[in-house]
């Protein structure tokens, strides 16, 4: 937050937040006879993951985190399936911000989490849901992601089917409010069967006319080519914008892969990894036409070193806000050499 100038009184709200609200529910430290939760938020199995927005070339960046709450006992004879902290963590979410929105958490909490159910090895993990903070100024918004897996799983279904019998019985969600919806359901169909692999979907904690619908999904292939086709929906989205920002994107997938020169079809190396490939994250109000594509770009494991990635990240990040602010007698606010900074203090 410091190399993000955050204010001294924004740090420290933010700060006792973290303390009181989410370390209690980070599980036991690593320690002789203490059996740690293999949680999915991270491939190290680590229950929280921080990350900056950018947001823009103009904009101040946002620093967020996202955590799968995990209880002490999680993973042993007593909480097997870490069903105790994720309740427990709601109830204190709701205490200490006693106007968070939580109708659409409710119906998708309902369906999802049903009753515990043992892992599906589809699957390959037994995380059932994460939450997400980011952290402005002046406030702290939140999100809650489901894994619709297990209840595909009992129902016979995919996971997409599940997700979109979720949504058949939320609240607000009618038919003619699910057009972006449908149109990522029949991306997904021009595709092989499974070819696209759900994981997730996650909503703001705001009132549902207001709220992102979010559906994470993975593909394993590993080509430009294919990121393009997914971010324009087999170039179904229209918008000069997006040439604009793939533009940008083929330049930094090429730094941080070390493919100058090569050509959209290019693959990655093959990774058998449960979480290889490239992860999207499909976004949508009810009543947009089109849903926003973002992508995960998998530098874990294509990059080869941390370094190299932050060094890449950080001459993209000025290479876009010096674009903006073309005079050098005006530098940008914010610079990449900040966030390699903050990343290295970490690190």
């Amino acid at each position: 937050m410091r190399e993000s100038n955050y204010s001294g009184h924004a740090r420290s709200r933010i700060t006792s937040f973290f303390a009181e609200c989410i370390v209690p529910f980070l599980g036991p430290s690593t320690g002789l006879g203490f059996k740690r939760w293999k949680s999915f938020m991270t491939d190290d199995h680590t229950p929280i993951e921080l990350s900056w927005d950018w947001r823009g070339p103009t904009d101040k960046p946002i620093i967020r985190f996202s955590v799968e709450p995990v209880g002490l006992t999680a993973g042993t004879f007593s909480d097997p399936m870490n069903s105790k902290a994720p309740e427990s963590f709601k109830r204190m979410l709701t205490e200490a911000f006693p106007k968070l929105e939580m109708s659409w958490f409710d119906h998708f909490n309902s369906f999802f989490n049903r009753h515990t159910m043992e892992v599906n090895p589809v699957e390959g993990h037994q995380s059932r849901i994460f939450w997400g903070f980011d952290l402005s100024e002046t406030q702290i918004t939140s999100k809650a992601y489901f894994f619709p897996g297990p209840v595909a799983h009992e129902m016979g279904t995919t996971n997409l089917g599940a997700i979109t019998e979720s949504l058949a019985y939320a609240p607000y969600c009618t038919p003619e409010k699910l057009q972006a919806f449908h149109k990522l359901v029949s991306f997904a169909a021009s595709h092989d069967t499974g070819a696209l692999e759900f994981d997730m979907l996650a909503i703001d904690m705001v009132e549902p006319t207001k709220s992102r619908l979010k559906l994470y999904f993975r593909n394993r292939q590993t080509t430009f080519r294919s990121v393009r086709s997914t971010i324009t929906l087999n170039g179904q989205k229209p918008g000069a914008h997006l040439e604009k920002g793939l533009s940008d994107l083929k330049q930094l997938w090429d730094s941080l892969f070390d493919l100058h020169g090569a050509s959209e079809g290019a693959e990655l190396p093959f990774k058998e990894h449960r979480t290889a490939g490239i992860l999207y994250n499909v976004e949508f109000r009810l009543g947009n036409n089109y849903p926003d594509v973002k992508i995960y770009i998998p530098v874990r494991h294509y990059s080869k070193s941390d370094q190299h990635v932050l060094d890449k990240i950080g001459e993209f990040v000025d290479n876009q806000r010096q674009a903006v602010h073309p005079s050098s007698d005006r530098a940008p606010e914010m610079t990449g050499s900040a966030y390699v900074k903050a990343m290295k203090t970490i690190l």
